[in-house]
């Protein structure tokens, strides 16, 4: 079988690093990963994984006709039993391409909580039509899909995200005694709300005798006002941003403590695998979130969107044993493991992609 995967860039971020997962699959179906325009990290995986990889290099714009028609011709040229498309541009020409070109099965994905506007419900709407199936990695992005596109409930066909388990034996956890590390790993963009986690952060350096520190890993439009805020309320000593960062899991076993305190999201891919390093792990209740985590248990949920929450649930997580920490952290870690293998999720993907 032959299985076209249609996504609009190939850098980095959720859904590329996914697709840079699924490319390490070894088995019988040939993989083929076309992206619209830019490459990057999750390319240069795929093509290591030596699957075929092509950039069309158009421009990701639901309304260019050109575009539209790149995206035929490369489907038409490929002839794939099976067209899985990831993300909105992605969606839209690969879904309407693929129906032209007579491919036999077509599935759309969400890759987040979709924001569509009344012309954007009206386009999906009809675009989904054309789709068997359409994929989401929460039940909350599905019931939004159901909602506002208005695709019916039997189409659509929820599947956890992959990810990797690597060896973290060789990774040394080695930070000083007295420090409780709080890291954040994301691109740098207002729906992450880190100014959020950095207010809380200022009110809490003065309430407790350990020394507070928040890393932050990532890039994004919002790295320069995060650092002047971190400027302004004079916690340069306490806050470290390090840029982009290709493996997380050297800084996840030092952590004593991963966030994520997000407006609103799909799937967090670093969430996962902040828990699979047995990082005891703080998320808002948005997304996938509650479905992974059970409060108190295999990590700690918090309401988007209020400081004051957030501030209380730190402070209490903060006083906890450190004995107590250790035990949430190994029941985050055996949930992963149960639950997000790439052979889980190539298993499902198989049931749709095969469906009759």
């Amino acid at each position: 079988m032959k299985i076209l995967r249609l996504s609009t860039y190939l850098d980095f971020g959720g859904v590329e690093t996914r697709l840079a997962t699924i490319s390490h699959v070894q088995d019988e179906n040939e993989w083929v990963f076309i992206c619209m325009n830019r490459e990057g990290k999750a390319a240069k995986i795929i093509r290591e994984n030596h699957k075929k990889l092509i950039n069309v290099k158009v421009k990701p714009s639901i309304y260019s006709f050109r575009t539209f028609w790149s995206i035929y011709q490369t489907i038409k040229k490929e002839k794939p039993d099976v067209i899985h498309t990831s993300g909105a541009e992605a969606n839209f020409h690969g879904i309407l391409a693929a129906k032209l070109a007579g491919v036999s099965r077509i599935i759309g994905e969400e890759i987040g909580t979709p924001n569509h506007s009344k012309k954007a419900q009206l386009i999906f709407s009809f675009v989904y039509r054309f789709a068997d199936f359409v994929v989401g990695n929460s039940r909350a992005v599905l019931e939004v899909v159901h909602q506002v596109d208005k695709v019916p409930k039997r189409k659509l066909v929820q599947i956890d995200n992959p990810i990797l388990f690597k060896d973290l034996s060789a990774y040394v956890r080695n930070k000083p005694l007295d420090e409780f590390q709080m890291l954040m790993i994301s691109r740098l963009e207002p729906v992450k709300n880190i100014e959020g986690m950095i207010n809380v952060l200022s009110q809490l350096k003065n309430k407790t005798d350990l020394n507070l520190r928040l890393i932050i890993a990532g890039s994004g439009q919002s790295e320069s006002a995060l650092k002047q805020q971190v400027k302004d309320l004079d916690m340069e000593n306490q806050v470290t941003f390090l840029g982009f960062i290709n493996d997380p899991y050297p800084y996840l076993v030092n952590a004593d403590l991963y966030i994520l305190n997000s407006h609103s999201e799909g799937f967090s891919n670093s969430l996962v695998e902040a828990m699979y390093s047995k990082t005891p792990s703080l998320s808002t209740a948005v997304g996938a979130a509650p479905e992974i985590i059970e409060d108190g248990i295999s990590g700690f949920l918090t309401p988007a969107n209020d400081e004051e929450a957030l501030c209380e649930k730190l402070k209490a997580i903060i006083a906890l044993p450190k004995e107590k920490l250790q035990e949430i952290g190994w029941v985050g870690h055996e949930k992963i493991v149960k639950n997000f293998s790439l052979g889980n999720h190539i298993n499902e993907l198989m049931k749709i992609y095969t469906y009759s």
